[in-house]
């Protein structure tokens, strides 16, 4: 959710047309279930319904999205929320929680970073639960607690936020965090709200490759309950209804942060520029809004390039423990950064004196340092990230020039 990071969209670019045109094949057999009286199957007649209003309501002109590619990339976007849900909620027990990766390279929500793994794992706010996991080398580590974020609902804010400078952590690397209502004797400690609902990891890496491209490479991680609980019972009828709600509570909640809260001026924060090509200053995230990276700057803006056209960012890097650049559709996915570089972290960047860089942000291969691949795109969303800044974080200055004038 950084992924994770920025959860309220944009209404300045455009995406979605139809799904489920094939779910009236289905329609006999699901009466045929709904007949017999089992709850989970008209949980999943409402699941398929409420893909379908989703749909309808949000990949709409409402919300600006009227170009045939737009409205193909939000479909691609609603099944990536669905394979999510799916992977998450479905089989999701507070009581006996499991780390479950948030994105990839093939599933990406809520502001994806290449340079970042992420994590993901029910709780309870009544419970108490022991993490153990390592750093694994990477630059930042930190772990965050979403209130109102249980049964599949989208989180109203960021209740705790622990990171690896405020951690006893052992030389190699090793930690382990108690997350609970009380503060325990000694160690780590990630305090737990009445209404806490999920715990999500974030781990930055700042390396020459994308350590989302790093096959079979994850962050070691574990959770357990503090009382030990008997193994689960087999979900009955009822539970895996209920299960099936949260799956497609989650799917809605997730597109309303993607396009429905765009629509509200008040709800956009004033570090997301909607002036194409000009990008306004960079902000803390504030723990009111859920989902976000409270030891973060932000900043962001729409870039919108003619077929000759390049934009030239510039600017100087503050001292801080990370900093990079993404490019994103306006879903806020990734571009493709399995084949192309559409991201820039400053172990990938070439800097001048004092920490200055230029980047281009071009259709092409302008044969400079710093390219950044619009993959062709007309349009896109261009996304800072500033860690643990200690210093002020300078507004990036961009300029659209013509790509035959770069030098």
């Amino acid at each position: 959710m950084d992924r994770r990071e920025f959860v309220l969209g944009s209404a300045t670019l455009g995406g979605a047309s139809a799904l489920l045109a094939s779910a009236s094949a289905g329609a006999a057999p699901l009466a045929m279930a709904n007949a017999s009286g089992s709850a989970a199957a008209d949980a999943f007649t409402g699941l398929l319904q409420e893909l379908a209003a989703v749909q309808a309501e949000y990949l709409s002109p409402r919300y600006g999205i009227t170009r045939v590619e737009d409205l193909a990339e939000g479909q691609r976007l609603l099944l990536h929320l669905l394979n999510t849900a799916l992977d998450f909620w479905l089989e999701a027990d507070p009581e006996r929680p499991v780390w479950t990766a948030y994105q990839a390279p093939t599933r990406k929500l809520l502001g994806d970073n290449p340079d970042a793994l992420y994590y993901f794992t029910p709780v309870r706010g009544d419970r108490g639960y022991r993490i153990r996991g390592n750093l694994a080398g990477a630059t930042f580590t930190s772990f965050t607690v979403e209130g109102g974020s249980a049964a599949g609902a989208a989180a109203g804010r960021s209740t705790a936020a622990l990171d690896d400078t405020g951690m006893e952590v052992a030389v190699d690397g090793s930690f382990e965090i108690i997350a609970s209502a009380t503060r325990p004797a000694r160690g780590n400690w990630l305090p737990l709200a009445a209404d806490s609902g999920q715990i999500t990891t974030r781990h930055y890496f700042e390396s020459r490759d994308y350590v989302a491209n790093r096959r079979g490479f994850e962050i070691p991680l574990t959770i357990e309950p503090l009382d030990p609980v008997p193994p689960a019972k087999a979900p009955d009828d009822a539970e895996i209804a209920r299960r099936i709600g949260d799956v497609a509570r989650f799917v809605r909640a997730m597109m309303h942060l993607t396009l429905g809260s765009a629509a509200s001026a008040e709800a956009r924060p004033a570090w997301f520029s909607t002036v194409p090509n000009r990008f306004t200053p960079p902000q803390r995230w504030t723990s009111e809004t859920g989902y976000g990276n409270l030891h973060a700057h932000y900043c962001a803006a729409p870039f919108v390039l003619m077929p000759d056209d390049a934009l030239l960012i510039e600017g100087e890097l503050p001292p801080c423990r990370f900093a990079n650049v993404v490019l994103w559709n306006r879903y806020m996915q990734s571009f493709d950064y399995t084949r192309r570089r559409v991201s820039l972290n400053r172990a990938q960047m070439t800097l001048g004196d004092g920490g200055s860089y230029r980047i281009v942000v071009a259709h092409r291969d302008p044969g400079l340092p710093n390219w950044l691949d619009t993959e062709g795109r007309a349009s896109g969303l261009m996304y800072w990230r500033f860690l643990l800044a200690t210093a002020e974080v300078a507004t990036p200055r961009a300029r659209v020039v013509k790509f035959t004038g770069l030098t």
